[in-house]
């Protein structure tokens, strides 16, 4: 979706940034951001205390709550997605460069892929 809005508006982005998290250029508070993400991937208790207090400390409140959403609502899709069964069917191909290229596979069920 990212990369079909990006082309739609005629916008470029790093996706690379996505997965490695090392390119996220001028997004503000991106250090802060990365590692809020990574805690709430981690499921560590005590790391996302960490990242949320730092985020809060740098970014503000209102910037970690809108964070912590966009996480939630992530989450929300794929555990709906994966709950329901759904694959990517005839998108499987056309994205199998780009998955390929971003490591997404290594992620993915290759039964439903």
């Amino acid at each position: 979706m990212l990369r079909a809005s990006s082309e739609t508006h005629d916008e470029s982005i790093n996706l690379d940034a996505v997965m490695a998290g090392g390119a996220a250029g001028e997004i503000e508070f991106a250090t802060e951001l990365l590692a809020f993400a990574e805690a709430i991937v981690s499921g560590e208790d005590h790391t996302i205390t960490i990242a949320r207090d730092q985020l809060v400390k740098t970014a503000g409140q209102d910037v970690m709550v809108d964070a912590a959403g966009v996480a939630s609502n992530f989450q929300r899709m794929v555990r709906i997605a994966d709950s329901t069964g759904i694959v990517l069917g005839p998108m499987a191909e056309v994205t199998s460069d780009l998955r390929e290229s971003l490591g997404i596979n290594s992620f993915a069920n290759r039964s439903s892929v």
